[in-house]
């Protein structure tokens, strides 16, 4: 099934940058800032993600263009 695509390709580059820095898990991100577990990426990455990530009117508009073809 196609994917749709929430970020724009220049924010997903970032990201993908970020997640290499940061070297943990998606899944053990996520649990981190659900859990308040700021400790380990420090304010200043926590503020770089938050800029990446898409606010909420872009993710209900689908700002992230067109879906992705599948692999």
């Amino acid at each position: 099934p196609p994917q749709a695509a929430l970020l724009e390709p220049k924010r997903s580059l970032a990201l993908g940058v970020f997640l290499k820095q940061v070297k943990r898990p998606v899944c053990q991100i996520v649990r981190d800032i659900q859990e308040g577990v700021g400790a380990p990426y420090g304010a200043e990455k926590l503020l770089e993600l938050s800029r990446m990530l898409p606010s909420a009117a872009e993710v209900r508009a689908g700002v992230g263009g067109p879906p992705a073809a599948p692999p």
